[in-house]
C-alpha cells in the first residue's frame, strides 16, 4: 500500500489545535482514500473513525509511519498493551487509536482515533525506544542511546519548563520525615522533582542507570517515600482482602468456593503491601507458615494455613505497581466434611418429604373416604355419549386430552381410583381387551395393562388431590382421529336460573345442592399453602351457578376482571383478584349439572416456597417415586432424576423452566425402553410431574 497522507483540514495543515490540552482528532493524518464516518457523539473533535482499503496490520503499520512523521511519538500505557490499540503523544497532547476490520470484511479497515487528556506531561528523550508511559500516576519508563549526562541535562531543562524543580533532601525531610534521597546507584544518577504552585502532584524520581550495551534506562516514578506507607482496607473479593487503593483487580470463584483466587495492582511499595495482607488476613484468621516465607527487595513468596484452607501468596514488582496473586485451597479433609454433610442432609430431606407425601396421602384418602360416606355408595360409572376415541371415556372425564397420532389419551376424574379401574376392566373386556394383573393396585394408584392381538394399551390412573389423573398410552390408541367430546344428554338449551344458597364457607363457598365438593391444596410441609383448588358438581344450570359465584365471591372482597370474562352456553371462565391472589373460575356443563373448578393463587407463598417460575414462564419440579434412577428428556433437555427425590412436595428437587406450550416428555429407565407421554403447560404455572414407581409414566400435577 502507497505510503500517502491525507488531511481533513482545509489548506493542508497537519497542526493539531489544542482545546483545553485536548488534540483536535480531525487534524490527524490518515491513509489516503479512507472515508470518515460519523460518530455519534457532541464533540467531533474529540474523535473521529475513518474506514479504507488494506488489512489491519497494513493500517496499523501505515497510521503510525504517518502519525511518526507529523511528531507524535508512539507509547505503550504500563500492562495495558493491545494487539489493536496504539497510543501516541505530540508535546502535552495524547491521543489513542483502535484499529478493526470494517465489519467481515478483512480487506478493508480502519482507525478510530479519541484525545487523551495528559493529567501529568512527561517529556520524552529524543531517539527514545520502548517507551512505557502513564500520565494519570505518573509514570515514565524508556531506553535511549544519549548518555546519563546527555539526558539528565535534558529532563533538567523539559521538566523546569514543565513547572518542576529539584527537590533537597531537607525538602523531603521536613514533609516526609522518612525520606532518604542522597543515595547513590551504580552506573547512574537518581534526582527528585516537586512541582511548583499548589497542584497537588507528589514529588517524582528520576533514575537513570548506563546499561553495558551503552544505553541508558530511563524510569520517572512517584517518589517511593511520598507513596502511602499503611495501607487502608477495602471492600472484600472472594472472602479475600483488597486495599482501598488500586490500579485494577479481580477474582475467580467464590468465598465458598473449593478454589477461588485474587490478583490485584496497587500502586504502592512492596513492604507496604506485604504488611497490608499479613495484617488483614491474621484478622480473619489465617496462620502465615513463616518456613515457607521468602522475601527480598522486590519479591515476596508466602503461605497461609486457616481451618478449612490453604493460601500461597506472590508479591512482585512491575514497573511501578505492585503485583499480588493469592490462591485458596479448601483442604481434602474438609471438602469430604462437607459432602458427608450434605449427603446426610439430604438424606434427611428425601425421608422428611417422603413422610410427609405419605401423610398428605393418607389425609387425602381420609378425606376421600367421608367424602364417599357422606355420598353414599358410588354408583358405577357410565360411558360417556359422544366420544370418538377408541376405547371409553367415563361420564365424570373432564380435561380430555386425545391425541391418536402419538397414541395418547389424558384425562382427570372426579371419581375415585378404584370405580375408575372397575369401569375399565369391564369396559375393556366388553370390547375383546384382555387385562394383564399389575403390582400396581392400590387405592390411591393403580396400573391397568390390555392388550388385543397385537395392540397393547397400558394406562394409569393416580389421585392428585381431588382428582384423579388418568392417562392412557399404547399402539390400541393410535391411527383415530381427534373429535371433540360432546354431552349429547344436555345439548345447550338455557336452563331456567334459580337461586342458589351458599354453605357458609367464608373462604371457598358452594351451593348446598351440590352433590361433590372437594377443597385441594398444594404446599411444602410444615407451610401454608401456595395454591387452593375447589371443585364442585352442582345440579343447577349454569347461568344459577356463575350467578351464585359472582355474588358469593364478590361480598368476600373479590374484585372480577370484566373484560377477560368468557362466558358460552355451556361454559363460562371468570377471572378475578382475590384477597390472598390470583383466582380463576371455571364453569362447564355436564351430565344435566354444572361443574365447578376455583383455583386461587398465592404467590407470597410460592414466592417463599421456590416454586414461583419467571414470568410469562412455565416451571417444572420433578420427582421419582421409584426405586431406580431415570431419565427425563423435554424439549431437547436431559435430566436424570434419582430415586425418592423431588416431588410435588418438594422444590429443592431437579427443576426446568420452559416457555407455555404443549411437550413431548420422553422417560428412560436403565434396561427398560423409554416412554413418551405429553404435556400442555400455561404461563405463569409450576406443575410437578412424578415419574410413576414402574418407570413408564409421568403423572402431572399442577402446584401453583
Amino acid at each position: 500500500m502507497a505510503l500517502l497522507v491525507s488531511t481533513a483540514i482545509a489548506g493542508g495543515s497537519l497542526a493539531c489545535r489544542a482545546e483545553d490540552g485536548l488534540a483536535d482528532v480531525r487534524t490527524l493524518p490518515h491513509i489516503e482514500g479512507a472515508m470518515a464516518r460519523p460518530e455519534a457523539t457532541k464533540y467531533p473533535n474529540l474523535s473521529a473513525s475513518y474506514f479504507g482499503a488494506g488489512n489491519v496490520a497494513d493500517t496499523i503499520a501505515n497510521t503510525g509511519k504517518l502519525l511518526a512523521a507529523d511528531g507524535w511519538i508512539a507509547y505503550t500505557p504500563p500492562l495495558e498493551g493491545s494487539d489493536r490499540s496504539r497510543w501516541y503523544k505530540k508535546g502535552a497532547q495524547g491521543v489513542s487509536a483502535s484499529f478493526m476490520s470494517d465489519g467481515s470484511r478483512t480487506d478493508r479497515s480502519g482507525v478510530s482515533y479519541s484525545s487523551q487528556r495528559l493529567e501529568v506531561n512527561l517529556p520524552f528523550p529524543d531517539r527514545a525506544t520502548d517507551i512505557v508511559y502513564d500520565e494519570r500516576r505518573p509514570y515514565l519508563g524508556c531506553t535511549t542511546a544519549e548518555t546519563v549526562d546527555a539526558t539528565l541535562a535534558f529532563f533538567q531543562k523539559e521538566l523546569a519548563a514543565l513547572g518542576w524543580s529539584p527537590m533537597s533532601a531537607g525538602a523531603a525531610e521536613a514533609r516526609w520525615p522518612d525520606a532518604k534521597i542522597d543515595e547513590t546507584i551504580a552506573n547512574g544518577v537518581r534526582v527528585y522533582f516537586s512541582r511548583d504552585g499548589n497542584t497537588g502532584q507528589l514529588p517524582v524520581m528520576l533514575t537513570l542507570q548506563r546499561s553495558a550495551d551503552n544505553k541508558t534506562s530511563v524510569e520517572i516514578r512517584v517518589a517511593p517515600f511520598a507513596l502511602p506507607q499503611d495501607l487502608a482496607a477495602g471492600p472484600e473479593s472472594a472472602g479475600l482482602p483488597r486495599p482501598e487503593r488500586i490500579k485494577s483487580a479481580g477474582t475467580t470463584g467464590s468465598a465458598d468456593s473449593i478454589k477461588r483466587e485474587a490478583h490485584a495492582l496497587i500502586p504502592a511499595e512492596l513492604g507496604p503491601v506485604l504488611a497490608f495482607y499479613r495484617r488483614e488476613l491474621g484478622k480473619k484468621g489465617w496462620v502465615e507458615q513463616s518456613k515457607d516465607t521468602v522475601v527480598t527487595a522486590d519479591r515476596a513468596s508466602l503461605a497461609f494455613t486457616s481451618p478449612e484452607e490453604t493460601a500461597t501468596m506472590q508479591i512482585g514488582r512491575k514497573y511501578d505497581l505492585t503485583t499480588v496473586q493469592i490462591d485458596v485451597q479448601v483442604l481434602p479433609s474438609v471438602i469430604t466434611a462437607r459432602a458427608k454433610a450434605k449427603k446426610e442432609a439430604d438424606t434427611r430431606f428425601i425421608k422428611d418429604a417422603l413422610a410427609f407425601g405419605q401423610a398428605a396421602i393418607a389425609e387425602a384418602d381420609a378425606k376421600r373416604a367421608a367424602a364417599q360416606a357422606a355420598r353414599g355408595p358410588e354408583t358405577a360409572l357410565r360411558a360417556m355419549d359422544g366420544s370418538s376415541t377408541p376405547i371409553p371415556v367415563p361420564d365424570t372425564a373432564s380435561e380430555i386430552d386425545f391425541d391418536g397420532a402419538d397414541g395418547r389419551l389424558a384425562f382427570t376424574s372426579s371419581s375415585s381410583v378404584s370405580a375408575l379401574a372397575d369401569f375399565y376392566r369391564s369396559g375393556m373386556k366388553a370390547l375383546g381387551w384382555k387385562s394383564t394383573p399389575s403390582v400396581i393396585n392400590n387405592p390411591n394408584m393403580v396400573v391397568l395393562n390390555f392388550s388385543k392381538t397385537k395392540q397393547s394399551i397400558s394406562m394409569t390412573a393416580m389421585q392428585m388431590g381431588p382428582k384423579v389423573n388418568v392417562t392412557a398410552t399404547g399402539s390400541g390408541l393410535k391411527g383415530v382421529p381427534f373429535a371433540a367430546v360432546a354431552n349429547t344428554t344436555t345439548g345447550n338449551a338455557k336452563s331456567a336460573e334459580q337461586v342458589l344458597e351458599s354453605d357458609g364457607d367464608t373462604d371457598y363457598p358452594t351451593p348446598k345442592q351440590r352433590t361433590l365438593r372437594s377443597l385441594g391444596t398444594s404446599g411444602l410441609p410444615g407451610g401454608a399453602p401456595f395454591r387452593h383448588e375447589l371443585s364442585a358438581s352442582v345440579p343447577a344450570g349454569l347461568d344459577s351457578v356463575l350467578a351464585f359465584y359472582r355474588r358469593e365471591l364478590t361480598q368476600r372482597q373479590w374484585q372480577e376482571d370484566t373484560k377477560s370474562a368468557v362466558i358460552k352456553p355451556d361454559s363460562a371462565t371468570l377471572a378475578f383478584k382475590a384477597p390472598d391472589g390470583p383466582a380463576m373460575l371455571k364453569l362447564e356443563r355436564r351430565n344435566d349439572e354444572t361443574t365447578v373448578s376455583l383455583v386461587v393463587r398465592h404467590p407470597a407463598e410460592a414466592t417463599k416456597a421456590g416454586i414461583l417460575p419467571a414470568l410469562g414462564k412455565v416451571r417444572l419440579l420433578f420427582g421419582n417415586i421409584g426405586d431406580a434412577e431415570v431419565s427425563v428428556s423435554v424439549n431437547n433437555k436431559t435430566i436424570k432424576v434419582a430415586p425418592g427425590v423431588g416431588g410435588p412436595q418438594n422444590p429443592n428437587g431437579p427443576t426446568m423452566e420452559l416457555p407455555p406450550g404443549a411437550y413431548k416428555v420422553t422417560i428412560k429407565a436403565a434396561g427398560k425402553p423409554a416412554h413418551d407421554s405429553t404435556i400442555k403447560v400455561a404461563a405463569n404455572d409450576s406443575w410437578g410431574l412424578m415419574v410413576s414407581p414402574d418407570g413408564r409414566d409421568i403423572l402431572p400435577l399442577q402446584l401453583y
